[in-house]
């Protein structure tokens, strides 16, 4: 045994010996592979080594809207125009060994061999910028170790060949920093519209810290994760000795100063920029800005067109920087139509309210989780139910302006938009019921959501209005909820299909869409969403309207934060929202309008617009559904109407406070937790006589709206 082992320690030695002998033939293979690569390439016209394609948006009606540009906007700059300290923060965040290493980091390829036959794949990370460069220009982006021995072989020759200078010059010219910019120079002028050249530190990190995922650090989408990516950015600089800590102290207060992009003539901005962000997810950065795909959408023109429109109608929206947004989609493919994140196009894919902002719907919810699930379990519109104080628990809901209408059908709850009818009736039929069918409609609701409060839209994160227009498509649709979807196929650049919208699914009967769909017209026709009438159109719809949150900021205030219009037609649904961004409201920027004012008012001008039928409102005189009242400071807020008569509703000789379309506001709503919200509990009821004879006026009053005599 002895023997044995000494003759393995003679071997040690050679070891080495042998590993390069076993070796030679690789690196003998990899110079030769390497300089005949290199000898063609030149870093003086390395700007035009590229193969980037614009990707193409067309039409539902296969026309051409927009190219999305590559290699189009990059202006190559020589090194000496890129101020040090932006050149310095790449090598901070990209590659700290930059000046030491000579083209290769050697633990980043062990680190990558180890993952390969531990995972079975390379991970990507730790390339230094030279393999980087090596990427970007010579191989392609698959993830295989033969390729990762290219990358390092071409990397080392490529050091040798050239200078560390020519390296990051040919670097910052050539990698992505999203919004089709390629090239620090193109950064500089879509982010802060300025020259390379006079970039700031902070401006530089930010830029800097754009490159390992431009989409997600996007300051013009996601502000707060681009600041924190560019402190990122400056600490690893301090640590780096590139500044002192004070330096980078200061750096990192400075606020993110992006350009003031102005207003697009693209009437359709706000639409390609969903598509585009659509896209990015399906296939990412670098094939939608370079790979040549070809995207076809659902874009009508038309109703786009007619949407902005109506939009640029100052008289719909007084009063000072009240917004507002709208979603149209077909009902029978759930394909977007129209859509416009807000009044003014002010940012290249900034905010878009129709997609990206989250706000309670009010009453405009109760349609979805709870009537249609009682509709489900056997419930007609004829069906009664209580509208009589209730409370389970600290739970107590109210009716907007008080009172109670008593024993009444759920056609009547739904037409004047009783909270507490609604709040017993899911009480009845099981929160679990109402949570269940709002998740399969696609709404994205947590778990403190499974509770009475859902009835009147009182949810943890809110609702966009394109998740409304896509949820109450499905009632016209027979119970088929789809995904609403603005991408109907993309091909890449040799024809072939890549991804193709999903299929919807049947998510309620045909019958519960059916008395969705009954009821939601009654609230049209005689109720609170009259003004959403179309001359000759069957109109369904439902109003909705939170009120102001019960903060210090809006105490002895009575006004609302969100107004909502949720309808459609056969064939396609809109949803209105409006009211003022979170960060600009203030004591004198707050809705008095109700969903059953402006809301309904714009989606009546937009539906029919597009219909091509008449616009007119049905009633003898329009009445404009607000005025502007002057405040002391002078600033102007939406004032509520003067007369019951402005609401346009067909209940206008009822006191106006019992007219009032207002979702319990979820801020005024207390989620407890461990209180009995499935517990079917039921208050002694007040006498009834003052109730039936409320109803009973109410239901006089309806019966003339019908036949046409109430006066609208």
């Amino acid at each position: 045994m002895a023997e044995k082992w000494r003759k393995v320690v003679r071997v040690i030695p050679y070891i080495p010996l042998l590993i390069f002998l076993a070796s030679l033939p690789f690196i003998i293979w990899g110079y030769c592979y390497a300089n005949q690569l290199l000898n063609n390439f030149s870093s003086e016209n390395a700007d035009l080594a590229t193969f980037d394609q614009n990707s193409a948006l067309f039409e539902d009606n296969g026309n051409l809207i927009y190219e999305i540009h590559g290699v189009v906007n990059r202006t190559p700059v020589p090194l000496e125009q890129v101020p040090e300290h932006v050149q310095k923060a790449f090598v901070a965040i990209e590659d700290k060994r930059f000046y030491d290493h000579r083209g290769v980091d050697v633990k980043a390829i062990f680190r990558a061999t180890l993952n390969y036959y531990r995972l079975g794949r390379i991970t990507e990370g730790g390339s230094t910028i030279t393999q980087q460069i090596v990427k970007l220009y010579f191989l392609s982006s698959e993830q295989t170790l033969q390729r990762k021995i290219k990358e390092a072989v071409i990397a080392l020759e490529f050091e040798r060949r050239y200078s560390k200078d020519e390296i990051l010059e040919l670097y910052i010219n050539r990698v992505y920093f999203g919004e089709g910019a390629y090239g620090i120079q193109s950064a500089a002028k879509v982010y802060f519209n300025k020259e390379c050249s006079m970039l700031t530190t902070a401006e530089g990190a930010l830029l800097a810290g754009l490159v390992q995922a431009p989409s997600a650090y996007d300051p013009f989408i996601n502000s707060e994760g681009a600041q924190r990516r560019r402190n990122v950015v400056l600490e690893k600089m301090v640590e780096q000795n590139f500044m002192d800590q004070e330096q980078g102290n200061e750096a990192q207060q400075k606020p993110i100063e992006l350009k003031d992009n102005p207003q697009s003539e693209n009437y359709n901005s706000y639409f390609i920029d969903y598509v585009i962000s659509e896209a990015i997810a399906v296939a990412g950065d670098d094939q939608i800005f370079k790979g040549g795909l070809k995207i076809y959408t659902t874009l009508d023109p038309q109703m786009q067109k007619k949407a902005e429109e109506i939009f640029a109608r100052d008289y719909l929206f007084p009063g000072s920087g009240v917004e507002a947004a709208l979603a149209m989609v077909d009902n029978s493919t759930g394909a977007i139509k129209a859509l416009i994140g807000g009044r003014h196009y002010e940012a290249k894919r900034g905010l878009n309210r129709a997609t990206q902002m989250y706000r309670q719907p009010g009453s405009t919810f109760k349609p979805i989780a709870v009537y249609a699930p009682a509709f489900e379990m056997g419930y007609r519109p004829e069906s009664i139910i209580s509208d009589t104080p209730f409370r389970v628990g600290n739970y107590e809901p109210h009716n907007s302006g008080g009172g109670y209408y008593g024993e009444i059908s759920i056609r009547t709850a739904v037409q004047w938009s009783r909270n507490v009818a609604a709040v017993r009736l899911l009480n009845t039929i099981g929160v679990d019921r109402g949570f269940e069918m709002a998740t399969k409609m696609g709404f994205e609701l947590v778990e403190a959501d499974r509770c009475l409060p859902l009835a009147l839209g009182g949810l943890t994160r809110g609702v966009t209005p394109l998740q409304m227009a896509g949820a109450y498509a499905a009632f016209s649709s027979g119970g088929r909820y789809t995904r609403p979807y603005a991408i109907k196929y993309i091909e890449d650049a040799q024809g072939q299909t890549i991804f193709q919208h999903p299929e919807g699914n049947q998510v309620m009967k045909v019958s519960t869409a059916e008395a969705v769909k009954d009821v939601l017209r009654t609230v049209v026709d005689s109720g609170t969403g009259s003004r959403a009438r179309i001359p000759g159109v069957a109109v369904s719809g439902k109003t909705g309207t939170t009120e102001l949150p019960d903060t210090p900021v809006f105490k002895g205030l009575s006004g609302n934060k969100d107004a909502w219009f949720v309808g459609f037609t056969d064939r396609y649904t809109t949803a209105v929202w409006m009211g003022y961004d979170e960060k600009e409201m203030n004591r004198s920027h707050y809705l008095t309008s109700y969903g059953g004012n402006q809301p309904a008012e714009i989606f009546r001008l937009v539906l029919s617009g597009a219909m091509g039928v008449d616009e007119t409102y049905s009633r003898k005189q329009y009445v404009p559904p607000q005025i502007v009242k002057e405040q002391p400071d002078g600033q102007e807020f939406l004032a509520a109407p003067e007369e019951p008569g402005n609401l346009g509703s067909p209940i206008e000789k009822i006191n106006l406070n019992e007219t009032k379309d207002q979702g319990e506001p979820l801020d005024q709503v207390e989620k407890q937790q461990n209180s009995p919200w499935q517990e079917q509990t039921e208050q002694d009821r007040p006498a009834r006589g003052k109730q039936q004879n409320g109803y009973s006026k109410l239901l006089e009053l309806s019966v003339q709206a019908a036949s046409g005599k109430s006066g609208n």
